[in-house]
């Protein structure tokens, strides 16, 4: 298997993200979960990278297309549109939670000027 310089680099640079979400949630800015799914996908990320025929090859086999490439652009759009759908739900829920977090200072604020007045 001759190595080329991506096969290098992009689990070099996974292993550097990895190390950084493991820092970030000992520190306690990211949570267990955030860790571990991020941590995931970067390992898939160069474990991809130092076999990408491979992968490509059994992913293609597992959906039924013939070409590994298409196989591989198809698998990525599904994560794309699977992560949008996901971050569209983590807005519209700290949406709501501003929302409802207004009216309640504001109810706490009209309380106090009624009890001043």
């Amino acid at each position: 298997m001759k190595l080329e310089v991506y096969q290098i680099i992009v689990p070099l640079a996974s292993l550097g993200f990895v190390f950084n979400l493991f820092r970030r949630f000992l520190k306690s800015k990211a949570s267990w979960q955030e860790a571990a799914l991020g941590a995931s996908f970067w390992m898939s990320v160069g474990i991809f990278a130092l076999f990408p025929d491979a992968i490509s090859k059994a992913i293609a086999n597992f959906f039924g297309i013939k070409s590994n490439i298409n196989a591989i652009i198809f698998f990525c759009l599904g994560l794309i549109f699977f992560f949008q759908y996901k971050l569209f739900f983590m807005l519209k829920k700290n949406q709501m939670a501003t929302t409802e977090l207004a009216r309640k200072i504001t109810l706490q604020q009209a309380e106090k000027e009624d009890l001043q007045s």
